[in-house]
């Protein structure tokens, strides 16, 4: 680690694995454990729940890092400062596109910003965009498993309730993003969530390898919003499998997921 004293994510060791996997939820991260082969728990402090195992044979760990992009900038600093270099977020969205139906999967190549944390690192017009190569695994990973999903733009944002202030009740205030939920589908943009440029744009600047990954809990633009919300599991297995494939071309093996 790179410097001294107590940490936000409470790590009970010096070396997190060198790929983590991250998600708002405390009970995602569970069920990632859960999924592995192996499973320890490394940190529990903060709402921070950090999960070290093994995944067919590749060490890989997990972290929940709350809602928003200031506590998800602080969780993968201080995780590349324990050794992390590829991250791989796997998160719940909003889909905003005419085609996204509740549960399909969401490869982010890319986010319009509207992130404060981001904007503390650098200027509106710096892009933020996923590691190809990450992007490319995780739709692969999608079209091995035949789970439906879409590869494409996702918006970030720093609130939940403004940008769906029917939600708030009766009478909401109008607000700032009035609007921006149709504006940003007639450009094409997928869906909106509110970590992944935070993920994408940090993590260019301290080394890290990043992507992320989303199941779309509604489509926000057309109102459809099931009573169940999609289960997280396709996700979070489609990662799994991109993280393995990403780690054997590293080492020159063979990406084939059935051997």
């Amino acid at each position: 680690m790179s410097r001294e004293g107590k940490t936000h994510l409470g790590l009970r060791t010096a070396k997190a694995p060198e790929t983590m996997l991250i998600a708002g939820d405390p009970a995602r991260v569970r069920q990632m454990g859960s999924m592995w082969d192996s499973c320890e728990t490394i940190g529990d402090n903060r709402g921070y729940l950090c999960l070290r195992g093994s995944y067919r044979g590749m060490e890989m760990g997990a972290c929940s890092t709350g809602i928003g992009g200031p506590s998800c900038e602080v969780a993968i600093v201080e995780l590349m400062q324990h050794g992390a270099r590829s991250i791989i977020r796997v998160g719940t969205c909003g889909g905003i596109a005419p085609c996204v139906e509740p549960g399909d999967l969401i490869v982010l190549s890319a986010c319009v910003r509207y992130s404060g944390a981001a904007d503390a690192y650098v200027p509106p017009n710096y892009p933020a965009v996923a590691d190809w190569e990450y992007v490319s695994a995780l739709a692969a990973a999608c079209r091995a498993r035949e789970f439906k999903h879409h590869v494409g733009l996702g918006v970030t944002v720093d609130t939940f309730y403004g940008t769906k202030p029917w939600l708030i009740g009766p009478d909401p205030p109008k607000t700032e993003t009035d609007g921006m939920i149709a504006r940003w589908a007639q450009l094409g943009v997928l869906a909106m969530e509110m970590e992944a440029a935070t993920l994408m744009v940090v993590g260019s600047l301290i080394g890290l390898r990043t992507a992320a990954i989303c199941t779309a809990g509604s489509n926000v633009a057309r109102g459809v919003r099931p009573e169940c919300p999609p289960a997280d599991a396709n996700a979070i297995a489609a990662a799994m499998d991109a993280a393995l494939a990403m780690e054997r071309a590293r080492r020159g093996g063979c990406t084939d997921l059935g051997k």
